[in-house]
């Protein structure tokens, strides 16, 4: 007997799936956005096409005639769209912006100095952006997996946290659970 639901389809695997597709419609909108003024080109086939029959073997008349003319708009009779038009309506504003903060000058200088293969240069940059903890890198939480231990130092410093007697913390139940009154 086969059930109708996937067993691996979980909440996690759900919202993998949302995230992957908001970056991609996101993507896809920042492309939209930068290429939104450049000027449209109209498709070159028939040119081409023509150029290889006149080209190669001669055809006869009557295939050439038959062959439409170069500057024919094509068959199908949709509106076309003017994106530059104000009166376009339902067209989202796309945050270009990139989402990692950009490195220091120092580090940033480290990624033209020497050779990958030297553990200099770009292996030298990419350590020290490793070293650097995601809340310094990035303005928000990318990842719904970056939600629980974002800003994690707001809530708890240092002095907080002691060395427990029998090698336990409560940093799961001190910044989780709420207090209502009733002990766990």
């Amino acid at each position: 007997m086969s059930s109708a639901r996937n067993a691996n389809f979980t909440t996690q695997y759900s919202d993998f799936l949302k995230e992957s597709y908001e970056k991609e419609s996101n993507q896809r909108l920042a492309w939209f956005a930068k290429r939104r003024n450049q000027a449209k080109t109209k498709p070159r086939q028939l040119e081409v096409f023509r150029k290889k029959i006149t080209e190669g073997s001669q055809p006869s008349e009557a295939l050439l005639s038959r062959l439409p003319e170069i500057d024919v708009e094509p068959r199908h009779h949709r509106r076309k769209a003017d994106f530059n038009d104000p009166h376009v309506e339902n067209l989202p504003e796309v945050d270009v912006q990139p989402w990692m903060r950009p490195a220091s000058p120092e580090t940033w200088k480290s990624l033209f100095e020497g050779f990958t293969k030297e553990e200099t240069g770009r292996y030298q940059y990419l350590r020290r952006r490793n070293k650097i903890i995601p809340e310094e890198k990035f303005a928000y939480p990318i990842l719904t997996s970056w939600d629980y231990g974002w800003r994690l130092g707001d809530s708890m410093t240092k002095e907080n946290i002691k060395k427990p007697k029998y090698g336990r913390t409560h940093l799961v139940q001190d910044t989780f659970y709420t207090r209502n009154g009733i002990d766990m």
